[in-house]
């Protein structure tokens, strides 16, 4: 290798060489910023561990699946015994959102409050801005209005509690239902135009002869009452028995008529229920839509253009020739001689089918249990608390009248004349509240988690009323029903976060790493090249000092 060449290669290997070890150096501060990202996560992922949420424990038994939120404490209901929980700031004022805000101004409040209770024209002005922003009804505020304004509500008098509740096992509900004034009743009508002369029949058999309704062409129309406490408690049995003795049509008809018959009946139950088990806290009033849906969706599950048809619970023939009993007591769902696994397929002749209405309403009561208990808990030997499936009772079912643990909440009348009276003594509170002692706008205040850093960090307190009739403000710690506990959901989303973005930097680290090792070969390569060459250079040199010095 000539001196120039020499040269050349050797300032060539210096570059690559002072490249590689740039290269090396700037993956090495790559890793410390790994590090130190990897140290921020851990430190995000520990903090994480503390997170809690804020729930409401109304009934004192340790649940924390009921979260709390601005509309549980500022919306009438059992859960604040019809009065309002105000969230306030330091200075006491009424923190609003931005329809009970547009309500305010509406009725001239100002935000510093009047210091004194106003007059009967600004509450109603006040109650119809509410009604504006969709707040109450329309139907509702006129309620409110036509009743006199209570101006000591939150100030030592007045109303304070519109709706009392009583707890029980479910013999104690049947108790309670029996002994209503009104005790809810189930009216079946049968009426002869949906059978067919001689050629069909449709009836229901009962163990009360004298209810028992057995329908022809010519009976007309023949209603019989049964109290919803006895179908419940089996004290009186009823089933719908439809035959069909010969005729295709006239058996489709049938079905038409027994699946308008069971809604008919399903929607009775619902709305007697409804008015006993609805508690007005939102929890109950989707128990008994989730029970609603769930007992159609048992007897009368949607065909696949989405209508509800008749279905049945086994395969089989369960019926004493003649005499129209069968073993429907023994099943959720239809039974009967002819027919096929699935949705019914109407239009045999002499095709008898029947349905235990007794069992129908059970599972309806189950399935709203269930619901309020915890949809799918379960006990300790493994199974469900509450379930319901379509064939026989002894296969897997639990029901409501079987279980005298678990305890309803029903509502036993009123301290006050009516429920119009105890929404118009919410609402009067909380106008004098707001006048009393000003309010303020938050548009954010219906966001939980951004509520509970207002309460969590003493920006925000809860405002409620004593046994004195007065208001006073306190730490959401110091209320006995609201509670502090682990977000485990948070937690969970924090975990999985952590372990994700950790895996992303070890599979970094280790490119960097093998990167980091290719550089350092190539390092040790160029360095021995280095060295080589420099050695050349040097001969070389010494070679031609001698030949021209000789």
């Amino acid at each position: 290798m000539g001196l120039a060449a020499g040269q050349a290669r050797l300032l060539s290997i210096t570059a690559r060489k002072s490249d590689c070890e740039f290269q090396s150096m700037r993956l090495s501060h790559q890793k410390i910023a790994m590090a130190r990202e990897l140290a921020d996560l851990s430190n995000e992922y520990q903090d994480s561990l503390q997170m809690t949420k804020l729930v409401y424990d109304y009934y004192g038994k340790g649940d924390t699946s009921m979260a709390l939120s601005y509309s549980l404490l500022m919306s009438p209901s059992a859960l604040n015994d019809y009065m309002p929980i105000t969230v306030t700031d330091s200075l006491g004022r009424v923190t609003l959102n931005s329809k009970l805000a547009a309500a305010a101004r509406k009725a001239g409040i100002p935000q510093e409050g009047l210091g004194c209770l106003p007059s009967e024209v600004t509450r109603n002005l006040f109650i119809m801005g509410l009604a504006e922003q969709g707040t109450i009804t329309t139907d509702m505020a006129n309620k409110i209005t036509g009743l006199p304004y209570n101006q000591a509500a939150g100030f030592g008098g007045g109303a304070t509690v519109a709706t009392v509740t009583e707890q029980g096992n479910y013999n104690q509900l049947l108790e309670y239902m029996s002994s209503m004034d009104n005790a809810p009743n189930i009216n079946i009508t049968i009426n002869g135009s949906m059978v067919h002369g001689d050629r069909a029949e449709m009836k229901l058999i009962t163990s009360s002869s004298e209810k028992a309704i057995n329908a022809n062409a010519d009976s007309g129309s023949k209603t019989s009452s049964f109290s919803l406490a006895d179908l419940l408690s089996g004290k009186e049995t009823v089933q719908l028995y439809t035959y069909n003795k010969k005729g295709k049509n006239i058996d489709q008809d049938m079905g038409v008529a027994a699946q308008t018959l069971l809604e008919d009946i399903l929607k009775q139950v619902g709305n007697s229920l409804a008015g006993i088990l609805d508690i007005g806290d939102g929890v109950s009033a989707s128990a008994l839509d989730y029970a609603m849906n769930s007992v159609m969706n048992l007897y009368m599950p949607k065909d696949e253009n989405g209508n509800y048809r008749l279905d049945f619970a086994t395969n089989g023939e369960y019926f004493n020739a003649g005499t129209g009993v069968g073993n429907a007591p023994n099943y959720f769902g239809w039974v009967g001689e002819h027919y096929k696994r699935g949705l019914i397929k109407w239009g045999h002749n002499h095709n008898k089918n029947q349905v235990d209405i007794n069992n129908m309403i059970q599972a309806y009561i189950t399935f709203f249990a269930d619901y309020m208990n915890g949809i799918s808990k379960q006990t300790k030997d493994g199974h469900e608390v509450f379930d319901v499936k379509k064939g026989q009772l002894s296969e897997g079912n639990f029901l409501a009248k079987d279980n005298t643990e678990f305890l309803y909440t029903w509502k036993i009348g009123s301290d006050v004349s009516s429920n119009d009276l105890g929404q118009a003594t919410f609402y009067d509170t909380l106008f004098n509240q707001i006048c009393a002692n000003g309010w303020t706008e938050n548009q954010r205040i219906e966001e939980n988690d951004y509520m509970r850093e207002m309460l969590q960090n003493g920006m925000q307190f809860i405002s409620k009323v004593k046994d004195d009739g007065y208001y006073y403000q306190g730490n959401y710690a110091t209320d006995p029903y609201i509670k502090e506990v682990a977000d485990e959901s948070a937690i969970a989303q924090a975990e999985a976060r952590y372990s994700t973005e950790k895996a992303k930097l070890n599979a970094k680290e280790e490119t960097i790493d093998m990167k980091m090792k290719n550089l350092d070969t190539e390092i040790s390569s160029l360095t021995t090249e280095y060295d080589t060459v420099k050695s050349t250079i040097s001969k070389n040199i010494e070679k031609s000092f001698k030949r021209y010095n000789a």
